[in-house]
């Protein structure tokens, strides 16, 4: 949930003082407690990847008391996460509604039912652990009232659905004790807690519910393409069924219309196929063409048209995700941007960025900036070329941190021998800036290809030949490897040098 910062020396593995300013240890602390700069810093890393303290309690008057209870609940995170994994394990341990003590055989015989190897708990050990684990989520449930308050957590449709969910799975708890205890129900044919327990788990693992978000998205164009697959299926049966009513193929297969819908569906998945229409083609080849039409019609037109269909409407629900993220991003950013703009001026120098930057080097979510950097990324964000950064520049500041920026050629060092400006080294140099020396190595990389096939089809025929072949290829080799030498001593950027092949000759 919260992002710790960057295990970079001592000033990030633990709290003190640094440079006059306190330095805080998790990114929260930094938003509640710390100077503009640290807090600008943790809300671009929270802006990065939205996960921490919630962007709603940045609005709240009373920032701090909200810290500090969001603290304590994410000092608990792992128990969380270990009590969400406990509800899941408890679906495997707990035993069936039908695994009674008045079976002749008893649930532990695993040769028998087929279970596994896990053993079941005993009634008693599945409700106190089912207990402890409902206790847990509770407390989990509603902690973050504490520190959001009731008006902002009812605010939250996924708080909306784990309320009723927890409800549901309480009222499902007491029934189950109900049941096991010596006034019991007759009967319990199911419980709905193995399924919620999925379902909490989904809800808070936030990658999960996303996933979820955008599968409910999806759910309307997929009945709506669904319906028309269906449709297609229903009216190719039906037509099927009619035209072979009184042949061998509708006496035999197609005998009834749901006969021939079931026959229908499974060839239209070509796990039946041509079996199904064989007693049509020995009647009357003519008869296949129905058959071969709808094979066509079904899995190269309505499956593709199925599968474009639900992947255009995942995309359009993706983008929405991610627009959605954005502008949470631009809204956090704005934050930081003002913390800074202690003037509210409307624009950054390059003092306060570079400040900014060197906060933001203690955070784990975007990557570490070096010094040589700082100016750089700046430039890259001042796109009006003012030097000063405006709102509108500070949300890329992200991506421009994310760059990497390509390094200034350092001179070669042959260039403080005289021999690097004669007239010989200057023909060599246009020889291999040329790009018929690109070509000629591109050449020998073939002939060396050559060599070994040639080569290694005579070891296995145990030919003496292959010595022969052998310093060819220890020739092709090296004059790749050399050409290579030459072109980092002269400096030139030239593409088979930066090639999978040459690159893979060298080493």
């Amino acid at each position: 949930m919260d992002a710790a910062l960057l295990g970079g020396g001592e000033s990030s593995s633990r709290r003190g003082v640094e440079g006059g300013r306190r330095a805080y240890k998790r990114r929260s602390d930094a938003i509640a407690y710390g100077s503009p700069y640290q807090k600008a810093a943790a809300l671009v890393d929270l802006a990065e990847d939205g996960s921490g303290l919630p962007e709603e309690i940045l609005n709240l008057p009373n920032i701090e008391a909200a810290a500090k209870f969001y603290f304590i609940f994410i000092r608990f995170d792992f128990i969380w996460t270990l009590n969400y994994f406990a509800l899941i394990a408890l679906n495997f341990f707990e035993p069936p509604l039908w695994c009674s003590n008045a079976l002749e055989i008893s649930c532990s015989d695993r040769d028998y039912y087929f279970l596994g190897e896990l053993p079941y708990l005993t009634n008693a050990e599945s409700l106190a652990f089912e207990g402890v684990t409902l206790i847990i989520l509770m407390v989990h449930t509603f902690f973050p009232i504490s520190y959001e308050g009731i008006n902002l957590y009812w605010k939250n449709h996924v708080n909306k659905l784990k309320i009723i969910a927890l409800i549901i799975l309480v009222a499902d708890f007491v029934v189950d004790i109900i049941f096991l205890s010596p006034v019991s129900i007759v009967s319990l044919p199911l419980r709905i807690a193995p399924y919620l327990r999925v379902l909490f788990f989904i809800l808070n693992i936030r990658d999960l519910r996303d996933s979820l978000v955008v599968l409910g998205g999806m759910v309307v164009t997929y009945l709506n393409v669904l319906a028309l697959w269906l449709l297609f299926l229903l009216f190719s049966s039906w037509l099927a069924y009619v035209i072979f009513e009184d042949t061998q193929q509708g006496t035999t297969i197609f005998y009834s219309y749901p006969a021939t819908l079931y026959q229908m569906f499974v060839l239209f998945t070509t796990a039946n196929n041509p079996d199904v229409w064989i007693p049509a083609y020995k009647s009357s080849r003519w008869s296949s063409l129905f058959f071969v039409l709808y094979v066509l019609l079904g899995v190269y037109f309505v499956t593709n048209l199925v599968l474009a269909v639900v992947y255009d409407s995942f995309k359009s629900q993706l983008v929405k995700q991610i627009a959605e993220k954005d502008r949470m991003r631009t809204r956090i950013l704005g934050r930081a941007f003002n913390l800074i703009d202690n003037n509210a001026v409307g624009t950054l120098d390059k003092k306060q960025c570079i400040q900014l930057f060197e906060e933001l080097n203690k955070y784990r979510t975007l990557p570490k900036i070096s010094k040589d950097d700082f100016e750089l990324i700046f430039d890259a964000l001042d796109d009006s070329r003012d030097f000063k950064i405006n709102p509108e520049e500070f949300n890329d500041l992200c991506n421009a941190i994310a760059l990497k920026f390509q390094k200034e050629d350092t001179e070669p060092w042959l260039k403080k021998f005289p021999f690097y400006n004669s007239s010989l080294s200057e023909t060599l140099k246009g020889l291999v800036r040329s790009p018929k020396f690109g070509n000629g190595v591109a050449v020998l990389l073939l002939l060396n290809l050559v060599a070994v096939i040639i080569e290694t089809t005579l070891d296995i025929q145990n030919n003496s030949g292959q010595k022969f072949w052998q310093k060819l290829e220890f020739i092709f080799v090296n004059l790749p490897f050399l050409s290579g030498i030459s072109c980092v001593h002269f400096k030139v950027q030239i593409i088979f040098v930066q090639s999978f092949l040459v690159r893979d000759d060298l080493v």
